[in-house]
This record gives structure tokens, sequence and C-alpha cells, in this order.
């Protein structure tokens, strides 16, 4: 052990010196840990999915939503000292199109997204409520550096290590005209090296950093059909000895793309085969005849029947199709094979109905 004599006394034994520059060396590391972690700033991220939900593209409604991108810092600076953090959230075009920005791409859920992927369904991401400006990321050239950027302020009567939390609104949009998609399911993964936060103490965000922030954007797209309705069949004006009446009309059908349906004609008196009745307009004065008729799917006397056992998943007796996203046209014709009957108007109301 060593020792230390009193002032004004020789020394006895080893002198102490080297003891006190190491207690010294010591404070000094301990002092340098100190200032490191007391510089090291910290901020995090999180984002919340964009989900457009359901979506008709024959009848699309509303086309836009958003999300929450949340951001959290902590404070590095002591009691006594403001302190701000400039924050920047990028993004880049997603799950296997990085590069894509104008627009950026859903694909079919489960499937490997890539720039020639089938049915991919076009939206984007923006900064702004007016969606008029993308979010990008600065490492995509200058036409995609716009950012989520917002400061996060701690007040000097904050002590180290408080934490302060902000709220940024990410727009979505669906791109019109809205893709030709079958329906299903379609979604963006932005996962791995897809997101990125930058932070600094100063003015400015700085690099961006390996800090993660994953989402993911999704759409169901919903199958539909819409029916034009079609004009009136009419026969005109006719003889009472006339025989073998034939008129047609066209009927207009629009289905989500890939969507297969089946058609029925429903005359009024529910026969399921096609064979309806048309009444009196003015009935009275002791009329009461029917004027039997028949739709058809084919022309002539002899075409196919067109009546009502269709449903979703069999044609039956009706007229099936396979819906493109396009307006598609079908002929009805119908057949009469007697007018003598008595003097008048008649007519029948047939009901249009497509299964899908």
């Amino acid at each position: 052990m060593h020792k230390i004599n009193p002032p004004g006394r020789p020394f006895s034994g080893r002198p102490a010196k080297p003891r006190i520059l190491l207690i010294a060396r010591l404070l000094a590391v301990a002092c340098l840990l100190l200032f490191v972690q007391t510089a090291r700033a910290n901020c995090t991220a999180t984002m919340q999915d964009v989900n457009f939900g359901n979506v008709d593209l024959l009848n699309p409604g509303t086309l836009t939503t958003q999300a929450i991108a949340t951001v959290t810092c902590t404070k590095s600076a002591a009691r006594g000292i403001a302190q701000t953090f400039q924050v920047c959230l990028a993004v880049d075009g997603g799950q296997g199109v990085a590069g894509q920005f104008t627009p950026r791409y859903m694909c079919p859920s489960g499937a490997s997204c890539t720039m020639t992927t089938a049915n991919r369904f076009a939206y984007n991401m923006y900064i702004d409520a007016s969606r008029s400006t993308i979010w990008g990321t600065t490492g995509r050239g200058t036409q995609y550096r716009e950012m989520l950027n917002t400061p996060v302020s701690f007040s000097s009567t904050e002590s180290v290590n408080a934490t302060r939390t902000v709220n940024l609104t990410v727009y979505a949009r669906l791109i019109t005209p809205l893709s030709n998609v079958p329906p299903g399911q379609y979604t963006a993964s932005f996962a791995g090296g897809s997101t990125a936060l930058a932070f600094g103490t100063g003015s400015s965000c700085g690099s961006l950093r390996g800090i993660r922030f994953p989402f993911t954007v999704s759409a169901t797209v919903v199958k539909n059909c819409n029916i034009n309705k079609p004009n009136n069949i009419d026969f005109g004006t006719v003889n009472p000895g006339d025989t073998n009446l034939a008129g047609s009309t066209s009927l207009g059908v629009t289905c989500t793309s890939s969507t297969p349906y089946n058609i029925g004609l429903k005359p009024s008196n529910n026969n399921t085969a096609g064979a309806g009745e048309m009444l009196p307009v003015t009935p009275g004065g002791g009329n009461t005849d029917r004027i039997p008729y028949q739709l058809r799917s084919g022309s002539g006397t002899n075409g196919a029947v067109w009546g009502n056992t269709a449903t979703a998943a069999q044609t039956g007796n009706g007229v099936g199709g396979t819906g493109s996203g396009l307006l598609q046209n079908y002929n009805i014709y119908a057949t009469v094979p007697s007018a003598d009957y008595h003097y008048g108007d008649y007519q029948d109301t047939v009901t249009v109905q497509v299964n899908y």
C-alpha cells in the first residue's frame, strides 16, 4: 500500500502520482462517454396502412383516402436548453417497383409485383390535401424530392429524454381512368428499404437513415354489372289476320373484367321459358284477350328461347358472357304467332336479370 506523507515531511515508500494520473484519466474517459450519450439524438416513425377499401370500378364514387404517419423524438439536450429536430419521412415506389413513382401500383395480393405484372392498379400518395405533390424520396432524383417534413420542438423547461410525438397526414388517390382489373385484393408493400427516416438538430433533416416505418397500401376491387335499359320492342300496327310477327331490341351490359355473368328474361307472368302474354293497355269493354309472345336470343320463329332459368353459376336458357369492363351488347328478339285478337293496344313488361 502506498502512502502520502504530510506536507513538509519526506516521502516514505513509492510516490502516489501515478495513481492520481490514473484517476484523472478515468474521469476524462467518463466525461467523454457522457458527452457522446448526451449528443445522441433519437427519432422513430410508424405509419398506418393506406386502405382504399372496397372499390367498384363501374361506380367508383370516392377515389381517395388518407393515413397517419407518427414521428416520436427523444430530447437529448439537458434541461435549460431548447431543442428542435427537423424530421423527414421518405418512401420509394414500393414492392418490386422502387423506381416507379408516377404512378405507383398495387398488384394482385400475393403476386410478385414488377413493372410487367398484369392487372396492376394505379394510385399515388401525396404530402398535401390537394393531392398535387407526390410523397417521394431524395434518393430518386430531383423529380422525387418531395418528402413529409416537420419540426419536432422541445422547450428549455423539458428535461433530457423527454419525448414528443407529431402526426403527419399522408393523402392517397386512385389514378383515373381506373385500371380495368379483375375483382380481388390488391396490395403494395412498403417494407425493407422502401421507407426511411431522416432527422437533424439543425434546419435540415440531414441524410436518410436505416430507420424504417413499414406499411401496406391495399384496395379490394368488387365485382359488379351495370345494365343499360333496352328500348321497348314495338310490333307496330298490325291487321287481325297477321301472323309470325317479329321484333327486336338491344341490351347493353357492362361487367367488371373477368366477371362471368348470365342474363335471364322474365315476362310478367313469371314463365321461366320466356313465353309471355300481352294484355290490353285499356281493359274493359269485355276484351279479355291475351296475345302470347316468345322471347328469343336468336332471330326468327326458330330462334333459341330466352327464358329465366339462368343463375350466377349456370346459363340455363339464358345468355352468358364474361365481363371486359366495357359495354357488351346482346340482341333480344320476340315473336308473336298470330294477331287475330280484338282491336286495341297490348303490352307486357319483361324484367332483365343479370346474375354474376
